[in-house]
Order: structure tokens, then C-alpha cells, then sequence
């Protein structure tokens, strides 16, 4: 099935939501990886961490509310908690963040893969995190009153979490060529390319 087709047919499931996405990346994976081919997403701008719940929150940035809440309606919030998978590959100074479900139930899978820098705060999310994390959308926005947040921005948490239990740190180089993670980071670089 070609990233088209299943474009397509995220635009008869909700015609404003997909107009939204159409500016976005969506990226297909193959569909032999899995029952069903995963969608994947790099649209989020950042990986965030908060420490002071009693999970970890990992937090994917967003920069509009809208768009995050009814991505969040889409796809997250009919996914299992215990099917959920959080991957952290890392290659070099980077790491990619990798977020996906790969459920039998669903005509379709969808998927986030973004890579970042690796910073102090991902280091001290990757000792500290306890076999579990709350996975929560944020917005990530420039306050207008600068006097008011830290470097001038603002993070707010949106209400809707979910608990994450499969999660991994992996090594680029250690990845199967045929894995769905592996598999995920070659459609973003073909997409970037």
C-alpha cells in the first residue's frame, strides 16, 4: 500500500483534522513489519521530561493546542496502555525518539519518529525513569511577556496522559534491519532527504 493511499484514508476519517496534518510529515513504513502499516508522524518539535510526578512524564512538544488535542482524539487515546512502546535510539550526539503501538485491532497504526540532540535533561530522564512513564502532550510556545517564563517560553501540559510500559534505550547500529524501529528512522531520512 502506497503513503497515499493511507493518506487518503485519514482524509475520509476526519476532512479538518487531515487538512491540518496535510502540511505535516506522514511518513509509511513498510507493511510487512507488522499486521498493518504504521504511520509515522515527525511533527512534534521537541521531547520534554518532567521529573517531579511519581512517574516520569514524557512529554512530545507541540506548538498549537488544537492540532495537539484532536491528534492526541485521533490516535493516542484509543491505544492500550500496555501496548504502547517508547523507544529511545541512540547514534552519536543524537538520539531518535520513537513512539508507536502496533496493535492487531486497528486498520492502521500510527507512529512518531523525530530525532533530536541528546541534551542534560534526556541523560537524566534515561537514569532516573522507573519501568514506567506518563505520556502526556504539551505545548510548547513563546510568551509574549518575556519577564514572566524562563527564556521567554511557556509549556503547557494538556490533561489526557497515558502509562507507558514498554520502554527501551537502544543503539542505532544494534537495530535489525528489519525492525518497525529501524524501519521508522529510514522513512524519516528518506522524507528529510
Amino acid at each position: 500500500m502506497k503513503p497515499v493511499h493511507l493518506y487518503n484514508h485519514l482524509i475520509v476519517l476526519n476532512t479538518r483534522f487531515n487538512r491540518k496534518l496535510n502540511n505535516d510529515r506522514i511518513l509509511s513504513s513498510n507493511s510487512d513489519e507488522i499486521n498493518h502499516p504504521i504511520l509515522w508522524f515527525n511533527n512534534i518539535v521537541g521531547v520534554g521530561y518532567r521529573y517531579h510526578d511519581i512517574y516520569m512524564n514524557v512529554l512530545p512538544l507541540f506548538k498549537d493546542k488544537r492540532y495537539a488535542f484532536k491528534l492526541w482524539k485521533k490516535t493516542i487515546e484509543w491505544w492500550p496502555d500496555d501496548e504502547i512502546k517508547l523507544r529511545f535510539v541512540e547514534y552519536n550526539d543524537k538520539y531518535w525518539f520513537i513512539l508507536y503501538v502496533s496493535s492487531n485491532n486497528k486498520r492502521e497504526n500510527i507512529g512518531f519518529v523525530k530525532d533530536f540532540l541528546r541534551s542534560e535533561n534526556y541523560n537524566r530522564f534515561k537514569r532516573g525513569y522507573e519501568k514506567q512513564v506518563v505520556l502526556r502532550f504539551a505545548i510548547y510556545k513563546e510568551n509574549k511577556n518575556k519577564g514572566k517564563a524562563d527564556n521567554g517560553f511557556s509549556l503547557e501540559l494538556l490533561k489526557r496522559s497515558k502509562s507507558v510500559y514498554d520502554i527501551k534505550f537502544l543503539q542505532y547500529f544494534d537495530l535489525a534491519s528489519d525492525s518497525i524501529e529501524h524501519k521508522g528512522i529510514q522513512s524519516a531520512l528518506v522524507s528529510n532527504a
